[in-house]
């Protein structure tokens, strides 16, 4: 598994779901349109499949926030990615 790809991924999922949930906190509903599906790309990579592990994903990119700083998601994104291997 190549750690540092990986979380170049969840960083750029973090990256464009600032964007979405951006556009949504004004009222641009866009979230269904425009989804990368990255946690996919991520899932395989990881040899992840629980639903406890994409819930988790998930949960977290909803709760991304639109002002973070590119230092604060290298930080989220290494987090998720320790969260993320200790999940099945």
């Amino acid at each position: 598994m190549d750690r540092e790809l990986i979380i170049r991924l969840i960083e750029q999922d973090i990256k464009h779901n600032q964007l979405i949930n951006g556009f949504n906190n004004i009222g641009l509903i866009v979230s269904e349109d425009h989804h990368l599906n990255i946690v996919e790309i991520v899932s395989d990579l990881m040899g992840k499949t629980s639903d406890d592990w994409f819930d988790h994903y998930h949960k977290t990119m909803l709760d991304v926030k639109p002002n973070m700083t590119s230092k604060e998601r290298l930080s989220a994104s290494q987090k998720l990615f320790d969260d993320l291997s200790t999940k099945k």
